[in-house]
């Protein structure tokens, strides 16, 4: 220590004299470089007596005029990391961020993202500033395997998060503030805190890095309030260049991003959408025994034994009920399974994910609170049970499978009933500009002196979609707490018209990728990589290093499979919902499973189908009055045929998801008809 002390006196001596001589600005230099090097090995006391003749010294340095190394050459940088070669696109985003450029960077999960700002963050070395790479990221288990990794190479790198071990945040922020720290993880809330931002403003930011970008898309499907603060935190710290991140972006969430965030004159990265190693099954599960098929398509990958391994496995629901049945069912088959989703106490969720991740179970089910941030390399298997809300969200669930390209699988199985989870979805979180004044009075009965602070998760969907709105009409200003709150400053005043031109866009982006998901699980003539590229606007034609989809490479095993599934429901049709009716065989989920390898055949008596049960004359004739109502002065049948307006009086749907699964009904109708219609069937109830 004291020879360190001595070695900065001597520099600061020799570059007062001096200031124009390039050698003692180098040995100035180099006692700051022992000193950081050293300042890891420190105490509390010891940094306490470096820190003032350091920054000393910084400051002396600072003020005087600089001879500037080139920066080093993305490979020499790669080599000090010990990689052989660049994976498509990172050279191009690492040049771009040496050369003060904006960047975005889109690349496929275990494409290799996080190099592209690692390798710049040992550039810093070279310059006398000493440029802080700062990297915001909402994974703060992410993070953490990052910050972990990087202690095993020359980048010096230091993680703020919370739940650290007590006294960790405070060593980041002195070793940020000395000029040690090279590289800052750190999540968006981060930034409500006035200590992290003003340790972050002693040092000249020379790259920010937002990851997980498509979080800053308003409306998209992962949105988060808190990125709409990054581009105020990145002007406060100088404008330093940008770069953002994600492996999930349509060209227009793209330049969404680049908007939010400010982007200048950006260079776009991208090494294409493709999953070479990931196959892509859709399976259609329809009628009679849909559930039961689908449980025997889950089954039947899960327990494969031909091919690649099927575990690790993550199963994801739609809904909490559907989570516990699920992992209950593939508990019962003798595999390790834990059940996660957000009503599970904090702890539950935490012993859950640590088993999966640990190994001790194989199987997770789950709702999509799951996954982000969970950075399991051999994940073999991802099913959805459900169809996810849009093709974004599906392809980075998916996506959590094979990072570490070996093959995987994504399994999707898909129901109209689903489709009519999803219409009541968007139904539901439409809002009117009524709402967005009803949201924001409620907020002025909570507020003191006008600010409101929203703590971290209290806000649902709707209400995050209402705040967002109201932020967008100028009635609410939003910034970040200290810990993660949100504080809400309400002006008294809304913008009408703003609010509405939000909420439609809110409407339509909503509907737009409703369509674009049901396009896709509809569409089984055509390659299903292929479709998923082409919504991204990835015009490279797919790779597929295995089996590449369910329509290019289908799956005899899986079909024989789901006919085994069907053959184990079919019987006689009994009155609906009676023991023996198939409806019955399907809820209770019968535990006898037939191989699925085995042909399956169907006895002559699975066919007969007794005569429909005849329906109210009165009920029949209200509903065609309600019909030739809705048919706007078109054909009566253009709304739906006589034998759909039967079945829907003998089954009595009570919601979207019941009456979708009427056939000869569909989203469309449900969509346009739907709500009326059960107004309609609430009003029957008692004939």
């Amino acid at each position: 220590m004291q020879e360190i002390l001595e070695t900065i006196e001597v520099a600061q001596r020799e570059l007062a004299q001096s200031p124009e001589d390039r050698l003692a600005s180098a040995r100035a230099r180099g006692a700051l470089s022992r000193a950081r090097e050293a300042w890891g090995t420190l105490g509390p006391e010891g940094r306490a007596r470096l820190s003032g003749p350091a920054g000393e010294l910084r400051g002396l340095l600072d003020s005087v005029a600089e001879h500037r190394d080139p920066p080093p050459a993305p490979e020499e940088l790669l080599e000090r990391f010990g990689l052989p070669s660049f994976r498509p696109g990172q050279r191009e985003a690492v040049t771009a961020a040496l050369e003060g450029r904006d960047t975005l960077v889109v690349m496929p999960t275990g494409a290799g993202k996080s190099l592209c700002y690692q390798l710049p963050a040992l550039a810093t070395d070279r310059d006398p500033d000493r440029p802080l790479v700062v990297v915001v990221s909402p994974l703060i288990a992410l993070m953490s395997d990052q910050w972990q990794r990087l202690q095993e190479t020359e980048v010096r790198a230091v993680m703020l998060a919370s739940g650290m071990a007590e006294g960790h945040n405070g060593r980041a922020l002195m070793d940020i503030e000395s000029g040690w720290a090279q590289l800052v993880l750190a999540a968006p809330e981060r930034f409500g805190s006035r200590a992290f931002r003003e340790v972050l403003g002693t040092r000249k930011v020379g790259l920010f890095v937002v990851d997980e970008a498509h979080c800053v898309a308003e409306w998209g499907h992962d949105f988060r309030p808190d990125y709409l603060r990054l581009q105020g935190a990145i002007a406060t710290l100088g404008r330093p260049p940008v770069m953002a991140a994600t492996a999930t972006a349509t060209p227009r969430v793209a330049r969404e991003i680049a908007a939010r965030l400010g982007l200048r004159e950006w260079v776009s990265v991208s090494s294409g959408f493709d999953r070479p190693n990931l196959a892509f099954d859709v399976v259609s599960v329809e009628g009679k025994g849909a559930v039961a098929r689908k449980r025997a398509a889950l089954l039947h990958v899960l327990e494969s034994e031909a091919g690649p391994p099927a575990r690790p496995a993550i199963v994801y629901c739609g809904t909490r009920k559907d989570t516990e049945e699920v992992a209950g069912l593939i508990a019962g088959r003798g595999i390790a399974t834990v059940a996660y989703h957000a009503g599970l106490p904090p702890r539950e969720r935490r012993a859950a994910q640590e088993a999966f991740m640990g190994g001790e179970a194989e199987v997770v089910v789950a709702t999509n609170a799951f996954g982000m941030g969970v950075d399991k390399a051999d994940v073999r298997t991802v099913a959805h049970w459900a169809v996810p809300t849009s093709l974004e969200g599906y392809y980075q669930e998916a996506g959590r499978g094979g990072r570490d390209g070996e093959p995987a699988r994504a399994l999707l199985l898909a129901s109209r009933m689903d489709l009519g989870r999803l219409i009541r979805f968007n139904t539901e979180r439409q809002s009117s500009v009524e709402d967005v004044r009803a949201y924001t009075a409620r907020l002025a009965r909570r507020a003191r002196e006008g600010v409101v602070e929203i703590a971290p998760g209290e806000l649902d969907d709707t209400e995050r979609v209402l705040l967002s709105i109201a932020e967008r009409a100028g009635a609410a200003e939003l910034e970040p707490g200290a810990r993660g709150v949100l504080r809400v400053r309400l002006t008294g005043h809304l913008d009408g018209g703003a609010a509405y031109g939000a909420i439609k866009a809110a409407k339509d982006r909503g509907w737009e990728s409703y369509r674009a998901i049901e396009r896709f699980i509809a569409n089984g003539s055509e390659c299903r990589r292929g479709q998923i590229l082409e919504h991204f606007g990835d015009s490279q034609r797919g790779t597929p290093r295995g089996r590449c989809c369910s329509v290019c490479d289908p799956d005899p095993e899986l079909e024989r499979a789901l006919a085994a599934g069907a053959a184990k429901v079919a019987s006689p049709r009994g009155k609906r919902g009676s023991p023996g009716g198939a409806r019955g065989s399907a809820l209770n989920g019968s535990t006898h499973h037939g191989s699925a390898t085995l042909p399956v055949s169907v006895s002559p008596t699975d066919s007969v189908v007794a005569p429909a049960e005849p329906v109210d004359e009165g009920a029949y004739e209200q509903l065609r009055e309600w019909r030739l109502g809705r048919a706007e002065g078109k054909p009566a049948f253009t709304v739906a045929a006589n034998t759909v307006l039967e079945e829907i009086l003998r089954t009595r749907p009570a919601s979207l998801d019941a009456l979708i699964e009427i056939r000869g009904i569909g989203p469309a109708f449900c969509e346009k008809h739907g709500e009326s219609l059960l107004e309609v069937l609430a009003g029957l109830a008692g004939l």
